[in-house]
């Protein structure tokens, strides 16, 4: 059943804080809001019951890992890397199985969201980004295009994207690619 209102980023937020400290009933209602974005993501690469499971796999990650979760941090940047790194992991499944994978199946209800979910996505990037030092934040802005090359050597701009990178990796709660 969908939650009669949208949570806000900040009640999503105080409910994952809520099921880190190990508040099992917190989870519902934070299933019951991240499930439709986990299938959203997962739908817009992968067919219909692929995307379900993956979607499960998410939801079973975020429980499973809640301990891991740093209170006071935004829960959608940790959620969507554990939804990008589930999708990754799934394609990766199919393919060493020898099936044929396109990753191109939105479906119809996947397009319909893709405005939603990538102003989620921009959102929850941004707040990586605002966490960043000024040089890591500068070279992602260069990379995105939002910012002018800074005159550096090509040497120090991958080091200062690898920097940028690591960091938001620790700001997205550790995600890997497993």
């Amino acid at each position: 059943m969908p939650p009669l209102h949208a949570p806000s980023e900040a009640e999503l937020d105080a409910l994952m804080a809520r099921v880190s400290d190990g508040e099992r009933e917190a989870f519902t209602p934070l299933f019951r809001a991240l499930y439709p974005r986990a299938r959203r993501v997962a739908a817009r690469r992968l067919e219909a019951a692929r995307a379900d499971e993956v979607a499960q796999a998410s939801m079973l990650n975020v429980f499973t890992r809640a301990a891991s979760f740093t209170s006071g941090r935004a829960v959608l940047p940790w959620f969507y890397a554990v939804v990008a790194n589930e999708v990754r992991a799934e394609l990766r499944r199919a393919r060493h199985a020898g099936e044929a994978v396109s990753e191109d199946h939105p479906s119809p209800e996947a397009r319909a969201d893709d405005a939603l979910a990538e102003r989620e996505l921009r959102r929850a990037l941004q707040h990586c980004v605002d966490a960043l030092d000024p040089t890591s934040a500068e070279a992602i802005a260069v990379l995105l295009g939002e910012a002018a090359p800074t005159v550096v050597a090509p040497a120090a701009h991958r080091k200062r994207l690898s920097r940028a990178y690591a960091r938001i990796r620790v700001l997205l709660g550790g995600a890997r690619d497993d």
